[in-house]
């Protein structure tokens, strides 16, 4: 049994597409076939239905998947062993949205430079639905999100770390000097609000509603730290991670307010698809992000 159409049998597995998967492999759709091919006959069972254009695994090809992960990663490991993180080389492919780009991207990928030198990274900055469809078309071998837990069926969840939400206005408004607030009393004050997509920001809105609440946003963007600076030179308010606004709070350039009927929070979270293979120059990278938030080098 070779080790490549195994590899090829999870590609398939992960796209839903002969085509594309050889695409992302290199290969052609009839190379991709011819492996799929025999992979089922040495296995002596359907790996696939193919009803038209459609391709869904069998009860075997279901139950072959968690094998061949294994076996795929142990041969890559194996194949890597002997060399030095130095000596690796290959492309690992990450996906980011935005704000965690802005506070994770660079410590993360210094380091990894200086320890896999001839790994090329190759890095999107998207929202969460567009990052999460990458990883299911293998166009990314992971991504940092800010979601919900993923159903484990579907995901591989490396890393996850619950991070506070919290209001933030300019030092000199008045609400700034109040020691005690509530929602009602920003109703109005001109927000500047993430992605309406953004889970904490789904969240907050649903609590505005709940409350009868206006509010009057001025700008509706999807970067942390351009929201945080505006903030900082103007009279807005912003909902933001606590992470992403700590560095300028501690500065006082803005001020986190008190606001007592606002509990946010959100899921910063390392992701892969779940039949994706975790590779050295993977994990390696995987590794150095979470060294970056652990460490606070970050700000989380």
């Amino acid at each position: 049994m070779e080790i490549r159409n195994l590899n090829t049998f999870l590609q398939v597995v992960s796209i839903k597409n002969f085509t594309q998967a050889g695409q992302t492999l290199g290969y052609s759709q009839s190379n991709v076939s011819a492996q799929i091919q025999q992979l089922e006959r040495e296995v002596g069972a359907p790996l696939f239905n193919r009803i038209g254009r459609q391709i869904t695994l069998t009860q075997y090809g279901e139950e072959l998947v968690p094998y061949a992960q294994k076996i795929v990663s142990t041969a890559l490991h194996m194949e890597n062993f002997l060399k030095s993180k130095e000596a690796l080389a290959g492309t690992v492919r990450i996906g980011m949205v935005e704000s965690l780009y802005e506070i994770l991207f660079e410590p993360a990928v210094l380091q990894y430079h200086q320890t896999y030198p001839h790994v090329k990274v190759d890095l999107i900055v998207d929202d969460t639905a567009t990052l999460k469809e990458g990883m299911q078309m293998g166009i990314l071998d992971f991504a940092c999100l800010i979601a919900e837990p993923l159903p484990k069926t579907q995901w591989q969840t490396w890393y996850a770390k619950n991070e506070s939400v919290v209001v933030i206005g300019h030092p000199d408004n008045p609400l700034s000097k109040r020691k005690s607030l509530q929602l009602a009393d920003l109703k109005d004050e001109e927000f500047i609000l993430m992605e309406l997509t953004a889970p904490y920001i789904v969240h907050f809105q649903s609590i505005i509603a709940g409350q009868n609440i206006t509010l009057h946003p001025f700008l509706t963007l999807q970067s942390a730290d351009t929201a945080t600076r505006l903030v900082s030179k103007g009279d807005f308010v912003s909902v933001l991670p606590l992470y992403t606004v700590r560095h300028a709070a501690g500065k006082g350039q803005v001020v986190i307010l008190p606001v007592t009927d606002f509990q946010g929070s959100q899921y910063v979270q390392m992701v892969l698809h779940a039949n994706k293979v975790m590779t050295p120059q993977i994990e390696g990278f995987l590794q150095e992000i979470r060294t970056v938030i652990e460490t606070g080098q970050s700000g989380l």
